[in-house]
């Protein structure tokens, strides 16, 4: 949880949220540590940094209905199947509190960051 709220410090700094949008934030924040904590996932700071700025501008996109566009087939490659499940798993946390649907390019991108946590270790 201390490491949540350092990462919610530092990223609010640059990136400025009302208070909506932080209790979402924070709330997609511990979705992470619980998910990753169960597949036994230790992150960084500086990887909660990056996969924190990756998830508010996630919960940006979806709340403006925005998508990315389809990443390329090797970058899917290089992910595997349990990294995206868990991406997946933590995105639908932002379709139930934004009522909007998530591309696969969004849990791809999400899943990169745990497979360099995962990696980490």
């Amino acid at each position: 949880m201390q490491m949540i709220n350092t990462v919610i410090k530092a990223i609010v700094l640059e990136m400025p949220m009302d208070s909506k949008e932080l209790a979402d934030f924070k709330e997609l924040l511990e979705v992470v540590a619980v998910e990753a904590e169960q597949v036994g996932i230790e992150i960084s700071q500086e990887r909660w940094l990056s996969m924190g700025v990756h998830l508010l501008a996630t919960i940006r996109r979806v709340k403006k209905g925005e998508k990315l566009p389809m990443v390329d087939s090797f970058i899917v490659e290089q992910v595997s199947l349990e990294m995206m499940e868990l991406s997946r798993s933590v995105l639908q946390h932002i379709d139930s509190v934004n009522a909007c649907s998530n591309g696969d390019t969004e849990a791809v991108l999400l899943a990169l960051h745990f497979e360099t946590a995962k990696n980490s270790n």
